[in-house]
């Protein structure tokens, strides 16, 4: 008898954990403040100034990125929380390299480009839920 209780507790335990897989395979469904969060990136994105400091552009962009990233987390949309962590990297990546002493134009322009490339994608993913 305890050994038929042990197989059920095992079964039962074991089904648990395959739901939640299985939850986690469910795309969640669109939000508002998520879209509008991610259309404030992308434009803050194509907003930045080479030419100008951009120290506090990138902890701006930084800040904006951090908020999606925090609102994704706490409200549970696993899906959505991953995709920020590439462009919180290069953005990371940016600003060591501002922090180290001049950037060229040219290097300021190619991540700036890589940039728009990570936000446009997330922005394509957030918004093209339903």
């Amino acid at each position: 008898m305890k050994k038929l209780i042990t197989a059920v507790a095992l079964v039962v335990l074991s089904g648990c954990s395959t739901v939640q897989t299985v939850v986690d395979w469910i795309p969640s469904r669109w939000d508002a403040n998520q879209s509008q969060s991610v259309t404030d990136i992308q434009q803050t994105v194509r907003h930045i100034d080479c030419k100008a400091d951009l120290a506090p552009q990138l902890s701006n962009l930084f800040l904006k990125v951090e908020w999606y990233d925090l609102y994704a987390t706490t409200k549970g949309t696993k899906d959505m929380a991953k995709l920020d962590q590439v462009v919180l990297t290069t953005i990371k990546e940016f600003q060591d390299k501002v922090a180290a002493g001049p950037v060229s134009p040219m290097y300021c322009d190619l991540k700036k480009k890589i940039l728009i490339q990570q936000a446009d994608i997330i922005a394509k993913t957030v918004q093209g839920r339903f």
